[in-house]
């Protein structure tokens, strides 16, 4: 996968000549996209209880598994009877005996059709659970990776709001130097004064939308301490992750862990069934050993084995009449396929979504840095002709904004485009 992050110059003067400087009451806390992917997959809550989740499988899976092993019932037993008993022929006579026994008892009961077919279902359940954990996972990366985005975009509006803020001090500097030599009206001065103020409220405004993600992304990423986040990787330049060109929807449905988990929804659904089916063709084992010491109390006479094995059959008429719980199965499963179509739909969706959005984004790039370039081209002439006396300053301001909305409408473009490119590249199923 290529990345084409780098610490960039614009980010070093962001972090160093005092964008953060009027936050000074803020902890700074550096972050990059590489720490943001690290902590999605490990900060993240949401990511937990799934992943608690998987845990909850794996137990189950092992629980399917007890059947096979016997149980062992160690222990003593005293006995004692006195009074009256009748004998073989039918004689009653009076009797005064004990018996005690210590050892151990096994026994096990194995039901073939039900343990078989259920332990091979858990071990599908597993792997949905699994794949319950992808989805998630891609799910919570994806939003981190948006958030910070969104976070970087807020901090480069600041960067360039700050130097047009800049400029704008010029502006009004030689403004008031003209008014004073009477070279131009005062009605021009309080426009640039009113334009300024514009400027520093859109500053106010950048600058809380910057902190309104740090708090976001602070939240998602699972960081309790209170800190302002400062992108330290240069946002502006486009990522490369995917070339359109080679999108392939079949190998799309064959990585994305959606439809990996209907499908080991599906086999664990059929696996179960089976406990209706050819589970029940097959026979219950019994098993039971008794051995230890037996005989009257304190003395008993010898060792005493006992042991029993059999096979029987447990043959459901109700369920080979009617087949309910077969019939459940059936739906069952035809819901979970439905919901796999449905799935596979949603996934085409994601990718053509996304798709457009690379395309569209590219496009307002190409045009955004167009566009930057002729109005900052047009705003240098306009404000040394300014200096010169020789332009108004309507022409000036105008100028000004039209730098402002191109330079905005770049950093808009890019961000998407690099937030695009991710999500393209997870729904396509790959992993970061």
């Amino acid at each position: 996968m290529k990345k084409c992050f780098s610490h960039s110059f614009i980010a070093f003067i962001f972090y160093t000549v005092g964008m953060v400087s009027a936050q000074a009451q803020d902890n700074v806390m550096p972050i990059n996209i590489e720490t943001v992917l690290k902590l999605s997959g490990s900060n993240n809550l949401e990511i937990a209880e799934v992943t608690a989740r998987y845990e909850l499988a794996k137990a189950k899976q092992a629980e399917a598994k007890e059947w096979i092993l016997p149980s062992l019932n160690p222990g003593i037993n005293l006995t004692s009877y006195n009074g009256t008993i009748q004998d073989v022929v039918g004689v009653f006579v009076g009797v005064d005996k004990n018996s005690f026994w210590a050892g151990i008892n096994i026994t096990a009961d194995w039901n073939l059709g039900d343990g078989i077919y259920n332990q091979l279902a858990a071990k599908q359940y597993l792997e949905l659970a699994s794949h319950e954990k992808s989805i998630i996972e891609a799910q919570a990366t994806l939003k981190a990776i948006r958030i910070f985005y969104n976070l970087g975009a807020a901090q480069s509006k600041l960067l360039a709001l700050e130097k047009l803020v800049s400029k704008s001090d010029d502006i009004l500097k030689q403004l008031t130097l003209q008014v004073e030599q009477g070279i131009t009206y005062k009605s021009d001065l309080l426009l640039a004064q009113a334009n300024h103020n514009h400027l520093r409220i859109e500053y106010s405004k950048a600058r809380s939308e910057m902190k309104l993600h740090s708090h976001e992304l602070l939240q998602h990423l699972n960081i309790a301490e209170d800190a302002q986040l400062l992108v330290t990787d240069s946002v502006l330049i486009p990522v490369a992750l995917v070339d359109t060109n080679k999108v392939e929807l079949a190998a799309a449905y064959e990585k994305r862990p959606e439809m990996l988990l209907y499908k080991s929804k599906i086999a664990g659904l059929e696996l179960e069934q089976k406990t209706q089916t050819t589970g029940i063709l097959l026979p219950n084992f019994d098993f039971e050993l008794n051995n230890g010491p037996l005989g009257p109390y304190f003395s008993p006479d010898g060792n005493a084995m006992y042991y029993y094995f059999g096979a029987k059959w447990n043959v459901p008429l109700g369920a080979l009449v009617f087949g309910g719980v077969k019939k459940q199965f059936d739906a069952k499963i035809k819901i979970a396929e439905v919901q796999s179509t449905h799935a596979k739909n949603i996934i085409r969706r994601e990718i053509w979504d996304e798709e457009s959005h690379v395309h569209a984004a590219d496009l307002r790039m190409k045009l955004a840095k167009s566009a930057l370039g002729y109005a900052e081209e047009a705003f240098d002439q306009s404000t040394q002709r300014q200096a010169l006396g020789t332009a108004i300053p309507l022409e000036v301001l105008r100028a000004q904004e039209q730098v402002l909305e191109a330079n905005l409408d770049l950093i808009d473009a890019i961000t998407l485009y690099n937030q695009a490119q991710y999500a393209l590249y997870i729904a396509l199923g790959n992993k970061l």
